[in-house]
């Protein structure tokens, strides 16, 4: 059982810096327009490239807030149902056209994730592989009687996960460069729902999920 309130604490930390950085251009930007020297002004592409710079700084904001949002949603979620995970491969190719995910195994199986949750959950694992470079998702499904266990495998460049707090608890890692949204809204989805979530040992980054098939 995660304790709550280092948890929390660790949540704060990522949401910070996730935060920080837009925050801070947008400031300068703004105060580089404001200051702009009557003598020697900016020119109209030179303005227009700070005003571009505002403009995808708040694309990110909004971006990180909806990583919120569905935080929340997975942190409260108490709803039941089920959905395919073919179903859910399909929404993944349609909504990340830029990576080319394929798919081995049973994937006409069902599992315990309502379809929402399980959108919310896989989606920041492929929004996380894009982040990071990858051109590539692969979801290998195997599954018992009780269980269903899926592969989620990117060839996004660079590894630098904290494996460790991944692995040897459900606390939130922190992967790559600061992808804090993926790794702690997908751990409490799954939680939420009796599924986990842990770490393997290679290059670029695979995710073995484990989820109870429906009851």
């Amino acid at each position: 059982m995660v304790d709550r309130t280092e948890y929390i604490s660790s949540f704060a930390a990522h949401v910070s810096l996730e935060l920080k950085s837009p925050l801070t251009a947008i400031r300068g930007a703004a105060e580089l327009l404001r200051d702009d020297d009557v003598e020697r002004p900016m020119t109209k592409a030179e303005r227009l490239h700070f005003l571009d710079n505002i403009v995808a700084d708040v694309v990110r904001l909004d971006a990180l807030l909806q990583r919120l949002r569905d935080l929340a949603q997975a942190e409260s979620s108490v709803a039941e149902g089920s959905s395919s995970v073919a179903d859910t491969i399909y929404s993944l190719r349609e909504r990340f056209p830029a990576l080319n995910i394929s798919s081995r195994g049973d994937t006409d199986i069902s599992i315990a994730l309502p379809p929402e949750a399980a959108g919310i959950a896989f989606a920041n694992l492929a929004e996380n592989a894009l982040q990071h470079g990858a051109t590539l998702l692969e979801l290998r499904v195997s599954a018992d009687a009780r269980t269903a266990v899926i592969l989620v495998r990117d060839d996004g460049t660079g590894r630098q996960i904290a494996n460790a707090s991944f692995s040897r608890s459900s606390q939130p890692a922190a992967s790559r460069a600061v992808p804090a949204w993926a790794s702690v809204s997908v751990r409490a989805m799954l939680s939420s729902h009796g599924g986990t979530i842990r770490l393997l040992p290679t290059t670029g980054a695979e995710f073995e999920i484990t989820i109870p098939g429906p009851s």
